[in-house]
């Protein structure tokens, strides 16, 4: 939505979806999407493909899309491909193997048919990908060449962020959520607990002197809530830490963290690590082999976890940021970080992919107002 917004204010942009919630002041025209039905979610998906292809048409100079469907000129890649890129690496009959076990699986079949149309070499086609580690992805599973991509990284709404919160209101919202003004908060933000590495943090966490953190849970724990509640009272540690649940208004909570934490285990580019840091809360987060944000990360913006999986490094990465005066230096380096990586980058950069596509297709100059098909699902 930040993107299309972006591209709204000097093109024309139309939205092929489910359902489309916008409250802004951008010219943004609206088609809506029939649903077939909700499950199972590779049927919808494909109905969505279909009917996508329809609407779309050909009055469009380009076609992005967010979602799985084969029909586009540009498409932004937000995930790891379905088909596995270690099937490159093993013998013949595990290939076999696996293309059986896919065929008689509609819903593998599915997924693997449209992956396979929407990477097809076209020669025309560009991918927009949010990080390295999302493009070799793509790369390792259907050869494609550099020149099929562009990078454009999650963008950081930094003004809004950077609101400076006073000591009474810091106060306030900490003695709201059970902590006190002597607490060390480290903050979590995160919906699906497990891959984003809340085992491996709530075993470094048990590992640090307990009394000196205060451990804040964002999110709705991807139906699994009340098992990490049920696991932090076998661990002891119901004293340090909160949950908090699906939270709204998350640019409220980063002001009154001393450190904020992303231990994923695998994570294309999630974005609450560079809000954490425009909100001058000192970072650690898992390295670029697990998470595309710290691809971002050069000159000890943030503190970088070797490997998420290990509790130790984990303990060890919470008592560093433990020192007031190494938090607040990197604090000031990652904000001046991220500042970098606006939304308006991000568009710029998913409009160079236009600009590519349209040369790939022989367009003589560019009208002055573009038409652009975006489809998302929702």
């Amino acid at each position: 939505m930040e993107v299309v917004r972006r591209l709204a204010m000097s093109h024309e942009v139309h939205v092929f979806a489910h359902e489309w919630a916008f409250d802004g002041s951008e010219p943004i025209t609206f088609h809506k999407i029939p649903r077939v039905c909700h499950k199972p979610a590779w049927v919808n998906q494909l109905f969505f493909s279909y009917f996508c292809r329809n609407a779309v048409g050909q009055g469009f100079d380009v076609v992005h899309s967010f979602e799985k469907v084969p029909t586009f000129d540009v498409m932004t890649v937000q995930s790891p491909c379905f088909k596995s890129p270690h099937l490159k690496g093993v013998g013949l009959w595990q290939q076999r193997l696996d293309w059986a076990r896919t065929a008689l699986s509609p819903r593998k079949f599915a997924w693997r048919w449209l992956e396979a149309r929407q990477f097809a070499d076209d020669g025309v086609r560009m991918i927009v990908a949010v990080s390295e580690k999302v493009q070799r992805n793509v790369q390792d599973c259907y050869g494609l060449s550099d020149d099929y991509f562009r990078l454009a990284y999650t963008g950081v709404d930094v003004p809004k962020i950077e609101r400076v919160y006073s000591l009474p209101e810091v106060e306030s919202i900490r003695a709201q959520l059970g902590v006190s003004p002597d607490d060390v908060v480290v903050l979590f933000v995160g919906t699906e607990f497990k891959r984003k590495g809340l085992d491996a943090l709530l075993e470094g966490l048990a590992l640090a002197p307990r009394e000196r953190f205060k451990l804040l849970i964002a999110g709705g724990g991807g139906g699994k809530l009340e098992y990490y509640k049920s696991l932090t009272d076998k661990m002891k540690l119901s004293v340090e830490v909160r949950f908090l649940g699906l939270v709204q208004d998350i640019e409220r909570i980063y002001p009154i963290a001393d450190m904020y934490i992303l231990p994923t285990l695998a994570d294309p580019c999630p974005l609450a690590p560079l809000e954490a840091m425009a909100a001058g809360v000192a970072t650690i987060m898992s390295a670029s082999e697990y998470n595309g944000s710290a691809e971002l990360v050069r000159n000890g913006e943030a503190l970088l976890l070797s490997d998420p999986h290990d509790s130790q490094e984990i303990a060890a990465a919470l008592m560093k940021l433990t020192d007031r005066r190494v938090r607040s230096e990197m604090a000031e380096k990652g904000r001046q970080l991220v500042r970098q990586f606006t939304w308006d980058k991000t568009a710029a950069d998913t409009l160079s992919a236009y600009r590519a596509v349209m040369q790939r297709k022989g367009v003589k100059g560019q009208p002055s107002m573009e038409r652009s098909g975006v489809s998302c699902g929702v």
